[in-house]
């Protein structure tokens, strides 16, 4: 049988356990894989059993030209808005592969990208994701320009949220990016991408939200998303009937600390 004074103490890491930070994910399909099959991208060919876009020697007449660069179709079994997604592809999407998986997401021009959640619990949120560049194959064409975009989280009052503004480039460099080069050619730079993060949103439990990615270009600039992920840390806190039985365990302790004091003195 377990004596009083280790039960109450027990008792008492339970609840400091209780207390401490849990973490739990709440954006869905960041990696656009689920929306490809919810609106049957097209797959142009298949490397080792992936489904990919179009090949650069796909042909320069219909469909060789066709890419699986499609803009986002929102359905009953989506979850994002606006935008478009591409499969991994060396032609339209700029010899762009994946950062995991076989899609990613993209804002062109003044698009905005988003998704809705509804937050379960109380806390602060962060945010982690990877963009880069369309590439240009004309070298010093447009595509390559490095693009413009900010994040923002709006809950259901309007209130904005700010993550940050970021810039887009391209992975490997061309003749509009840094570096100076053509390194998207090579498979680092097709494989290449852009750790991003931004922290510090504070969501409230039962609120709705918005998550938004917002291009800022009002010309043909691009900006591809791929693996985006918002995690919540948030912090359980014990009920006041927890909280009251805490207090007498601590009370329980400090009688029985008396009490064995007074033992010793005898």
């Amino acid at each position: 049988m377990m004596r009083p004074f280790r039960l109450l103490v027990s008792l008492c890491c339970c609840f400091v356990f209780n207390a401490s930070p849990v973490l739990s994910a709440i954006i869905l399909d960041g990696s656009f894989e689920n929306q490809a099959i919810a609106q049957n991208l097209p797959h142009y060919q298949v490397v080792n059993g992936e489904k990919w876009g179009r090949a650069w020697n796909g042909g320069w007449d219909a469909p060789g030209l066709e890419s699986s660069w499609r803009a986002v179709e929102p359905g009953t079994n989506t979850v994002w808005t606006g935008g478009s997604i591409a499969r991994t592809e060396d032609f339209g999407a700029g010899w762009k592969w994946a950062k995991s998986g076989g899609v990613f997401g993209i804002i062109q021009g003044n698009q905005t990208m988003s998704q809705k959640f509804t937050a379960a619990t109380s806390g602060e949120g962060t945010l982690t994701w990877y963009d880069a560049n369309r590439a240009a194959w004309r070298d010093i064409d447009w595509f390559g320009r490095p693009n413009t975009y900010s994040v923002t989280l709006t809950d259901s009052t309007g209130f904005i949220q700010t993550g940050g503004t970021f810039n887009s480039e391209v992975f490997g460099g061309n003749s509009y990016s840094t570096p100076v080069g053509n390194g998207w050619w090579t498979s680092e730079g097709k494989k290449g991408w852009y750790t991003r993060s931004a922290s510090g949103f504070n969501l409230q439990a039962g609120m709705s939200y918005t998550l938004s990615f917002n291009s800022l270009s009002q010309d043909d600039k691009s900006t591809f998303l791929d693996d985006i992920s918002l995690n919540l840390t948030s912090t359980i806190v014990p009920e006041p009937s927890t909280m009251a039985i805490f207090g007498l365990g601590s009370m329980g302790l400090a009688h029985l600390r008396r009490r064995r004091r007074r033992r010793r003195l005898r």
